[in-house]
């Protein structure tokens, strides 16, 4: 054999054993990232039942997380239905976003609140959608609703089920005793501490 044939030999064998090694490494963390997706769907206490969720509490404004996991917890620890917080922070940019769906873009008209107009742009709302066999339950009957609602509102959170003009099943918040207008006050002259208003 001459040098050139060795090393394209050696070439294709060290490149067979880096697939090899890739491979395993890939087939071990699809195993830990499933691992931990069941270490954390369970009732904690201090955390909630899946990884989404946690996300998404995380972005809350720090005075309301531990209540938003409170109110998921609760509402399956007595009433069994599983909630997943679907939103919960957005900029102004994400709010006029949304509002245009349904008016100027496609889908369904979602919110009547623009940019500044809700809480969701300062970390004091969520949205939850309960979980039956692994998908979103849209169509979640009034009764269902009611019972989480009242869970909700035994927290100290609004209920967006409650409103009038727009009624918002789905939505919770807290607004610490602030109109909008003051939280966006609070926003525009720099009163704010990590990233989030200051709420007294």
């Amino acid at each position: 054999m001459n040098n050139g044939f060795i090393n394209k030999y050696s070439y294709i064998i060290g490149g067979g054993i880096a697939l090899a090694i890739v491979g395993i490494v890939v087939y071990i963390n699809k195993r830990k990232i499933k691992k931990l997706g069941t270490d954390v769907m369970e009732y904690t206490g201090n955390k909630v039942w899946d990884l989404i969720s946690e996300r998404n509490i995380e972005k809350l404004h720090p005075k309301v997380r531990n209540k938003a996991t409170e109110f998921i917890n609760k509402v399956e620890k007595e009433l069994g239905i599983k909630l997943r917080v679907t939103s919960t922070l957005r900029t102004y940019a994400e709010q006029d976003k949304l509002y245009a769906q349904g008016r100027t873009t496609k889908g369904g008209i979602v919110t009547n609140a623009k940019g500044g107009q809700s809480n969701h742009n300062f970390g004091t709302a969520l949205d939850v959608v309960p979980i039956v066999n692994g998908q979103a339950d849209w169509k979640t009957t009034a009764d269902t609703w009611n019972k989480i609602g009242t869970v909700g509102k035994s927290l100290g959170f609004e209920w967006g089920g409650d409103w009038k003009s727009f009624v918002d099943k789905p939505h919770f918040e807290m607004t610490f005793n602030n109109s909008l207008a003051q939280m966006r006050n609070k926003q525009e002259k720099g009163e704010v501490e990590g990233g989030y208003i200051k709420l007294t």
